[in-house]
Parts: structure tokens; C-alpha cells; sequence
């Protein structure tokens, strides 16, 4: 053991002052026992708490002694340091740092009012708080952007696509109101002051308001068929009046039907509802196509637009029918029956110009048949007709919704 140089008194290997005369012991340095403080956080503990001093005992035989004060170092923890610091170890070093302001969500469907109020709702309290220091703000939470609605899931996008809720909505209430709004207009220049000329104006100005209006689903799809199969019935009751042929109410019904079940077996691919209906409107048009003579139509074809235009439209209706039994395809495509559906409407609209057309300017010195009033009402009847058929696929939607409903609630009851 070793001793001092003074007074030959035993010292430890740690003393730097001989604990007899108090004299400092050369080539000595202290080493103080550090007590630590365990912290949930594994944050460092504050400086003031591991610094120390040392000071000799006091001895009162001596005149003078001499007092060392050793400064420390900060003492190498054994553990591993925590390199990854939490929010928690931030809010326990920034003490002044504030949580960041809970936003109240308004949540709907469309996010438009979502995000309008949010953002008002943090420009307000951006407005209310005061402005803290750089490193407080940089220790808050960030204000993350709230999406509007609940999270949306894998599943839920998949099952949207295979059997959406609400297919068509808009595309319907856009073209209703782009063809009302036209149909209105072409009414007025041709009718004239009549009351066939009123009745028109007032189908088509219903239509339009159905499509403006808020409604449901449901509701604004039977009212839309409704009003567009009456606005059709119209005119095909004064097409016979002026002599039109009697089987044009077949076309309209089978093009009603065929583009309606079209559309909804694009909206639902799996459904049997759609096949069976999309056949039934295959078969009307094809008797259509017979009974009109579509096959003999361009055998006796003459050189002007009258004879060969509304004979190419039939073949083309034609063309149309075989293309929909693409709708009996698998599951996994479409079939473009949107494609076909859309066409079909398409060309009724043709077909049915021409005609007027080819009645208003005759071949040869004929005499004019037809009246503006008829014309009116002939085009709020093909606007009927295209509308009647986008929403006849929307009433299919329901009915298999309602029946599907059903049926789950059966095997429910039954389980």
C-alpha cells in the first residue's frame, strides 16, 4: 500500500490528498464514484447532476492547505446509445414545446367541404397561437393533411369495380342536359306556336330538371326512364299519324332495351341479369331488322342520299346485333358493351335524322309530309329514347341491388 511523503501515513491509489496531514500525494488524480440516474427515455441526465467537487478535509494543525478543484469529464455509459430519439425524448428536452392542435373532421363524400374546413380551421388557430421559436416548431407535430372519408380498402376498391354503387350517375345527368338543352333550342326554331310544339318543350324541360335536381339514385333513374318513354311514345304516335312505317316502334323499344342491358352489363361483367336482358333486346332488334327489310335494303339502292343513307343505318343496326353477343363473354372483360351500347344510341339518332331529313327535303318535286310541330316532337322523342335507354340501365342496377340484398338477408336468416 502505498504512503505519504509528509507524515508516512497509509493513502489509497485513489486519494490525491493524504487523509492524516492532508498534504496532496504527487502523480495522484481523484477519482469520484458518479452516482446515475436511470431514465425511462435514455436520455443523458443533466450536467449538474455528475459534476462534483473534491476538497480536502480540513486540518486545523496546518497554516495553509491547499484546495483542488477537478473538473470531470462526462462519464461513457456501458449501454448502447439510443440513436433513434422518439417524440417523447423531444418533448422531454423541449419542455416549452406545445402538442400540435386537434382538428375537427367534417367528413362527407366528396371532399370539397372537408377541406374547406380544415384549412379554415387551421388558419384560424395558425392565427390564435403565437408565434414560438425555430426549434419549437421543429419539435411540434407536423399538421398532417386529414383525406376526407374513412380509409379506403384494397377490397373495397375491387369490389367497387366488379359491382359499383352508383355507375353512370353523372355521364347520365351531363347528357340529359346537354340533349335537353339542345332539343329545346331545335323545338323552338321548327315548331312554331303549337301545342304539339308545348308538349315537346315540356318533356324535354322535364328531363332536364330531373337531371339538375338532387335526387337519388334510384329515384332519378325511373324518373328519367318515365319521362323519356313517354317523350318517345309521343313521337312515334305521330310518326304513324303522318304515315311512318308501324315498325318503328319496335326499333325504339328494342334500342331502348338492348342499350339499356349494354351498359349495365358493362357496370356489373358477372351478373346473369344482364345476359338474359341483353339478349331479349338482341332479339327484338334482329325481328326489327327482318321485319323492316334491313337484309333486302341495299339491293335496291337508287343514286340519291334519300334511298341509300337510311339503308346503310339499317344494315348498320344489324351489325350492332351481332356485335352485343359479345356481352356473353367471360367474366374477367367487358366485351365492350359500353362500346356497343353507346353506338346503338348513336346511330338511332342517325337513323332517325335521316328520315326526317330525307320527309323534309323529298326526291323529285314530292311534296313536303312532315310539319314543324311533328318534327318537334320527333326530337323529343329521340332524346327521350337516349335517355330512356342510359337510364333503363340505372333501374337495372337498383333491381339487382335490391335483389341481392335479399338474397343475403335470406341466407343469413337461414344461417
Amino acid at each position: 500500500m502505498p504512503k505519504c511523503n509528509s507524515c508516512d501515513g497509509s493513502v489509497l491509489r485513489t486519494d490525491a490528498f493524504c487523509g492524516t496531514c492532508g498534504e496532496p500525494v504527487p502523480g495522484r488524480k481523484p477519482v469520484v464514484p458518479i452516482a446515475r440516474e436511470s431514465k425511462l427515455s435514455g436520455v443523458q441526465a443533466p450536467q449538474e447532476r455528475i459534476r462534483g467537487t473534491f476538497a480536502p478535509p480540513r486540518n486545523t494543525g496546518t497554516s495553509a492547505r491547499a484546495v483542488a478543484v477537478v473538473a470531470l469529464s462526462d462519464p461513457e455509459f456501458t449501454d448502447p446509445a439510443d440513436t433513434g430519439l422518439s417524440r417523447t425524448t423531444i418533448r422531454e428536452r423541449e419542455p416549452q414545446s406545445e402538442p400540435a392542435p386537434v382538428l375537427p373532421l367534417h367528413r362527407k363524400k366528396n371532399g370539397t367541404e372537408s377541406e374547406r374546413r380544415e384549412a379554415a380551421a387551421v388558419l384560424e388557430l395558425q392565427m390564435d397561437e403565437p408565434r414560438a421559436s425555430a426549434a419549437e416548431r421543429d419539435t411540434s407535430l407536423p399538421h398532417a393533411p386529414i383525406p376526407p372519408g374513412p380509409p379506403i380498402l384494397a377490397s373495397d376498391l375491387l369490389r367497387e369495380q366488379m359491382r359499383p354503387s352508383s355507375p353512370g350517375e353523372k355521364a347520365l345527368r351531363r347528357t340529359t342536359v346537354a340533349l335537353a338543352t339542345l332539343g329545346v333550342l331545335a323545338a323552338l326554331l321548327v315548331g312554331g306556336v303549337h301545342p304539339l310544339t308545348f308538349v315537346a318543350l315540356a318533356l324535354l324541360i322535364t328531363m332536364g330538371t330531373l337531371a339538375l335536381t338532387p335526387m337519388s339514385y334510384r329515384g332519378r333513374a325511373i324518373g328519367l326512364f318515365a319521362v323519356g318513354s313517354i317523350a318517345t311514345g309521343v313521337a312515334l304516335w305521330q310518326q304513324t299519324l303522318t304515315g311512318g312505317a308501324p315498325e318503328g316502334s319496335i326499333l325504339a323499344s328494342a334500342t331502348i332495351l338492348l342499350s339499356g342491358s349494354l351498359l349495365f352489363r358493362a357496370y356489373y361483367r358477372g351478373a346473369r341479369l344482364a345476359r338474359v336482358v341483353v339478349s331479349l333486346g338482341v332479339l327484338a332488334l334482329g325481328a326489327w331488322f327482318f321485319a323492316s327489310g334491313g337484309h333486302e335494303s341495299l339491293v335496291r339502292l337508287e343514286g340519291d342520299w334519300q334511298s341509300w343513307a337510311p339503308a346503310a343505318t339499317q344494315v348498320a343496326f344489324g351489325l350492332l346485333a351481332l356485335l352485343s353477343l359479345m356481352a356473353f363473354m367471360d367474366n374477367s372483360t367487358r366485351g365492350g358493351a359500353h362500346v356497343w351500347g353507346v353506338a346503338l344510341l348513336l346511330l338511332y339518332m342517325l337513323h332517325i335524322g335521316l328520315l326526317v331529313g330525307s320527309d323534309v327535303w323529298p326526291v323529285g318535286g314530292v311534296e313536303v309530309s312532315i310539319q314543324g310541330p311533328t318534327i318537334a316532337a320527333i326530337l323529343a322523342g329521340v332524346v327521350g329514347t337516349v335517355v330512356a335507354g342510359m337510364a333503363l340501365a340505372q333501374v337495372l342496377v337498383v333491381a339487382y341491388q335490391v335483389a341481392r340484398s335479399r338474397t343475403k338477408a335470406r341466407i343469413s336468416v337461414a344461417a
